[in-house]
């Protein structure tokens, strides 16, 4: 489960008192590609076929239009309470095979000798603007309203998938950002084009939201929060466009 209750104790007024609170779960998930891991996150523990699948198209182990739906699924607990996930699938990794370590939130550029090659090395999107500026608030309300772990915890983020017309297709809230993406491009995969969807987000837009976005040929992305420098460099250079600090009637436009 998403949430677990927890034995707390509440301080109010100067008073404290024995209680429970529900908090975010927060689990290893072993990520495997034909029984070779291939990454280990901290994730929340449902919806891992959804995670494995959009995480192999997003970090470009898989090219998006090469994956194939014939794929088999096997999710267990291992013995020390991780969860593990693997794909049977006869697509080739395009990524090298790498002794894979635990990747979290602070991942990702950070590992990597200059910026622009990062820039550089993403797919060039296929433009899409064949819609009205509102839905985008309006798909960021309807997504807000289903976060029920959020509601609960205030510690689950969440993404979204929304259609040209305003309709939001798929969310998915987990404990961590790049999860909640990878999970939601995992549930369109294969049943939208996700070029002609709006990538929502709960939270900020920093470059790793674009690299995805970038890899999946979605090329606009509506965020609550700001957006980075390189997220705008890499957005600029890819043909995505950010709509960031998104409210009723009024937003950042950059792209």
């Amino acid at each position: 489960m998403n949430i677990r209750e927890t034995p707390v104790i509440k301080y109010s007024n100067g008073n404290k008192s024995i209680s429970t609170d529900s908090i975010a779960s927060e689990t290893l998930v072993k990520l495997s590609y034909n029984g070779e891991r291939i990454a280990n996150l901290l994730a929340s523990p449902e919806e891992g076929d959804y995670l494995l699948k959009g995480h192999l198209i997003s970090e470009g182990y898989v090219e998006l239009n090469s994956f194939r739906e014939d794929h088999d699924f096997e999710i267990k607990y291992g013995d020390s309470g991780e969860l593990l996930v693997n794909i049977n699938c006869g697509d080739t990794l395009l990524l090298p095979k790498q002794s894979p370590i635990l990747t979290t939130t602070s991942c990702g550029a950070c590992n990597t000798d200059g910026l622009d090659l990062l820039i550089n090395n993403l797919p060039c999107v296929d433009r899409f603007e064949e819609f009205n500026l509102s839905i985008l608030h309006r798909g960021l309300e309807e997504m807000k309203i289903n976060q029920n772990g959020f509601s609960l915890t205030g510690g689950m983020h969440c993404s979204g998938l929304l259609s040209s017309d305003g309709k939001l297709l798929y969310f998915s809230e987990d404990i961590g950002r790049h999860n909640s993406v990878d999970k939601v491009i995992g549930k369109g995969l294969g049943n939208v084009d996700l070029n002609r969807t709006i990538l929502l987000l709960s939270g900020r837009c920093g470059w790793d939201m674009v690299a995805k976005a970038a890899r999946c040929n979605i090329s606009n992305i509506a965020a609550i929060g700001a957006c980075s420098t390189l997220a705008a460099d890499c957005a600029r250079a890819v043909g995505i466009k950010i709509y960031s600090f998104v409210k009723h009637n009024t937003a950042t436009i950059i792209g």
